[in-house]
Protein backbone atom coordinates (compact mmCIF):
# COMPACT_ATOMS: atom_id res chain seq x y z
CA UNK A 1 0.00 0.00 0.00
CA UNK A 2 1.38 3.44 -0.86
CA UNK A 3 2.16 5.76 2.03
CA UNK A 4 1.11 9.40 2.32
CA UNK A 5 4.31 10.65 0.69
CA UNK A 6 3.88 8.33 -2.32
CA UNK A 7 0.25 9.40 -2.75
CA UNK A 8 1.30 13.07 -2.71
CA UNK A 9 4.03 12.34 -5.28
CA UNK A 10 1.56 10.61 -7.62
CA UNK A 11 -0.90 13.48 -7.32
CA UNK A 12 1.88 15.96 -8.14
CA UNK A 13 2.97 13.80 -11.08
CA UNK A 14 -0.65 13.83 -12.26
CA UNK A 15 -0.91 17.65 -12.36
CA UNK A 16 2.55 17.87 -13.93
CA UNK A 17 1.53 15.42 -16.69
CA UNK A 18 -1.73 17.29 -17.37
CA UNK A 19 0.20 20.57 -17.52
CA UNK A 20 2.82 18.93 -19.75
CA UNK A 21 0.26 17.60 -22.25
CA UNK A 22 1.58 14.08 -21.53
CA UNK A 23 -1.34 11.67 -21.89
CA UNK A 24 0.90 8.60 -21.76
CA UNK A 25 2.43 9.75 -18.45
CA UNK A 26 -1.07 10.26 -17.06
CA UNK A 27 -2.02 6.72 -18.09
CA UNK A 28 1.09 5.31 -16.40
CA UNK A 29 -0.28 6.61 -13.09
CA UNK A 30 -3.53 4.62 -13.47
CA UNK A 31 -4.28 0.94 -13.01
CA UNK A 32 -5.36 -0.73 -16.26
CA UNK A 33 -8.98 -0.74 -15.14
CA UNK A 34 -8.83 2.75 -13.65
CA UNK A 35 -11.98 4.84 -13.47
CA UNK A 36 -12.34 8.62 -13.88
CA UNK A 37 -15.53 10.51 -13.02
CA UNK A 38 -14.92 14.13 -13.99
CA UNK A 39 -16.99 15.95 -12.95
CA UNK A 40 -18.68 13.89 -10.24
CA UNK A 41 -22.02 12.58 -11.46
CA UNK A 42 -20.92 12.32 -15.10
CA UNK A 43 -20.53 9.06 -17.00
CA UNK A 44 -17.35 7.34 -15.74
CA UNK A 45 -14.46 6.64 -18.11
CA UNK A 46 -13.17 3.10 -17.47
CA UNK A 47 -9.89 1.54 -18.61
CA UNK A 48 -6.88 2.94 -20.43
CA UNK A 49 -8.58 3.30 -23.84
CA UNK A 50 -11.39 5.42 -22.41
CA UNK A 51 -8.95 7.32 -20.18
CA UNK A 52 -6.67 8.03 -23.16
CA UNK A 53 -9.58 9.61 -25.04
CA UNK A 54 -10.72 11.61 -22.00
CA UNK A 55 -7.24 12.86 -21.10
CA UNK A 56 -6.42 13.79 -24.68
CA UNK A 57 -9.41 16.15 -24.55
CA UNK A 58 -8.25 17.38 -21.13
CA UNK A 59 -4.69 18.23 -22.15
CA UNK A 60 -5.99 19.84 -25.34
CA UNK A 61 -8.07 22.22 -23.22
CA UNK A 62 -5.92 22.82 -20.10
CA UNK A 63 -2.98 25.25 -20.20
CA UNK A 64 -1.75 24.26 -16.77
CA UNK A 65 -2.94 22.58 -13.61
CA UNK A 66 -1.58 23.13 -10.10
CA UNK A 67 -2.19 21.71 -6.66
CA UNK A 68 -3.76 24.24 -4.33
CA UNK A 69 -2.42 23.47 -0.88
CA UNK A 70 -1.22 20.13 0.44
CA UNK A 71 -2.42 16.68 -0.52
CA UNK A 72 -4.52 15.06 2.16
CA UNK A 73 -3.83 11.33 2.31
CA UNK A 74 -4.81 8.38 4.43
CA UNK A 75 -4.51 4.67 3.75
CA UNK A 76 -5.37 4.23 0.06
CA UNK A 77 -6.94 7.66 -0.61
CA UNK A 78 -5.63 11.09 -1.50
CA UNK A 79 -7.46 14.37 -2.02
CA UNK A 80 -6.41 17.84 -3.00
CA UNK A 81 -7.82 21.04 -4.37
CA UNK A 82 -6.55 21.71 -7.86
CA UNK A 83 -6.70 24.70 -10.17
CA UNK A 84 -7.09 24.15 -13.92
CA UNK A 85 -6.35 27.05 -16.25
CA UNK A 86 -8.01 26.63 -19.67
CA UNK A 87 -6.00 27.16 -22.85
CA UNK A 88 -6.62 30.33 -24.80
CA UNK A 89 -7.60 32.37 -21.75
CA UNK A 90 -4.13 33.80 -20.97
CA UNK A 91 -4.51 32.47 -17.40
CA UNK A 92 -7.46 34.82 -16.85
CA UNK A 93 -9.88 32.02 -16.02
CA UNK A 94 -9.61 29.13 -13.58
CA UNK A 95 -11.63 26.03 -12.76
CA UNK A 96 -11.42 25.05 -9.09
CA UNK A 97 -11.67 21.32 -8.44
CA UNK A 98 -11.39 18.95 -5.54
CA UNK A 99 -9.94 15.68 -6.79
CA UNK A 100 -10.16 12.48 -4.76
CA UNK A 101 -8.07 9.50 -5.81
CA UNK A 102 -8.08 5.90 -4.64
CA UNK A 103 -4.91 3.81 -4.99
CA UNK A 104 -4.15 0.10 -5.22
CA UNK A 105 -1.35 -1.84 -3.52
CA UNK A 106 1.08 -0.90 -6.32
CA UNK A 107 0.39 2.82 -5.88
CA UNK A 108 -1.60 3.12 -9.12
CA UNK A 109 -4.75 5.23 -9.24
CA UNK A 110 -7.82 2.98 -9.37
CA UNK A 111 -10.41 5.75 -9.23
CA UNK A 112 -10.34 9.53 -9.59
CA UNK A 113 -13.38 11.66 -8.89
CA UNK A 114 -13.29 15.39 -9.58
CA UNK A 115 -15.74 17.56 -7.64
CA UNK A 116 -16.56 20.80 -9.45
CA UNK A 117 -19.47 22.54 -11.11
CA UNK A 118 -20.36 25.69 -13.00
CA UNK A 119 -19.92 27.74 -9.83
CA UNK A 120 -16.24 26.70 -9.70
CA UNK A 121 -15.37 28.42 -12.99
CA UNK A 122 -14.29 31.99 -12.44
CA UNK A 123 -12.59 34.88 -14.17
CA UNK A 124 -9.33 36.15 -12.69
Amino acid sequence: MPDEKQIAEVMQAYVDAVSGDDVEKILELFAGDGVVEDPVGSEPHVGHDALREFYQMAVDSVEKMVLEGNVRAREKWGACAMLAYPKGMDLRMVIETLDVMEFNEEGKITRMTAYWGDGNMRQL
